[in-house]
């Protein structure tokens, strides 16, 4: 067997780890099994543990990355030369990414069985809470944003985000995940913008805003 290069590897890594978002998500990853993963990953157990020394290390990697993630949307949303709208985007974004990432049974088995990355996962979380609310409050400052209460904005986008990435409630509504995304952040942008700024977001943007979270979906 060939030897893997450390940037081929942690490339593959990252890979990988993606294939288990859904399945974490749902089933949490307490009761997997290496099996059950290397299943997941489309591996046999031999390859999985070229790229991975245990199911913590697999799951350090999956925690990780949505951290990554987090802190790379972060230097966006955070990004003053950009316009209020277009950072309005970039914070619902995260905001469907996270609800994926980061479900309760998720989170509730890494605070059962890895609590110094369940602290390093809140504290991101923290971090990033904070960021999303001086956006909104900045926003509003500067008269782009209707006057809001950033928190109840925040919590509204957790409740609804969270619902619309569950597959059965899409079934049961009869959506499509892709639709689903659109009604609603046609919906928080009404409620967010002042109309002066809805003027400049077109429809078509809001599609290929939603289009490109559908292509970052895909990949995990």
């Amino acid at each position: 067997m060939r030897k893997i290069a450390p940037d081929e590897r942690q490339m593959m890594r990252k890979i990988h780890v993606k294939k288990l978002v859904h399945l974490v998500r749902t089933k949490g990853f307490l009761s997997l099994t290496i099996q059950d993963i290397a299943h997941a990953m489309n591996l046999s157990r031999a390859t999985l543990y070229n790229y991975f020394s245990s199911k913590e290390d697999i799951i350090l990697e999956l925690t990780n990355l949505c951290i990554d993630y987090i802190n790379e949307a972060g230097q966006t949303i955070t990004n003053e030369e950009l316009s209020y709208p277009l950072r309005l985007q970039k914070v619902f974004e995260q905001a469907v990414l996270s609800a994926v990432y980061a479900s309760d049974i998720y989170l509730q088995d890494l605070k059962k069985s890895c609590l110094d990355l369940y602290e390093k996962k809140r504290q991101s979380r923290k971090e990033q809470l904070s960021m999303i609310h001086a956006f909104y409050q900045s926003g509003i400052k500067a008269e782009v944003f209707n006057q809001l209460n950033a928190s109840i904005l925040i919590i509204q986008d957790e409740t609804v985000l969270g619902k619309l990435v569950n597959t059965s409630f899409l079934m049961e509504e009869d959506l499509s995940l892709k639709q689903a995304l659109f009604d609603y952040y046609v919906a928080k942008k009404t409620q967010v913008l002042k109309p002066a700024y809805l003027q400049t977001m077109e429809d078509e943007d809001v599609q290929a805003m939603v289009e490109s979270i559908m292509n970052k979906l895909a990949v995990i």
